[in-house]
């Protein structure tokens, strides 16, 4: 089994932080190739087997664009409530040592 190890916390909600900040730009870049397929939907300028090609290769590759945004979302909501567990469950230890740090005082 694999085992996640925090060693920074502060660090690891940085990371977070980062790849939450980099959605909005991967999101504003697949919007701006949604609106340039506009271009290559066929026009006066351009009409043809190579563009009939290019937009239906383009077509597939979009297809990919909403999961990709769907899956970084989801993950960054995983770190996020992984995080959270790991603070909890660092809290809880901490309180029951304290609770506990009298019983196995040796010099009391």
């Amino acid at each position: 089994m694999n085992k996640v190890i925090i060693k920074d916390s502060a660090k690891f909600e940085e990371i977070i932080n980062n790849i939450e900040a980099a959605l909005p730009t991967i999101q504003n870049a697949f919007q701006s190739q949604r609106n340039n397929s506009e271009g290559i939907k066929g026009s006066d300028t351009w009409k043809g087997e190579s563009q009939e090609a290019l937009y239906e290769k383009y077509n597939l590759l979009e297809q990919n664009f909403t999961p990709i945004e769907e899956s970084i979302a989801l993950y960054i909501k995983f770190l996020r409530k992984t995080l959270e567990d790991y603070e909890a469950l660092e809290s809880s230890l901490n309180a029951k040592a304290e609770e506990n740090s009298d019983q196995l005082n040796v010099n009391s």
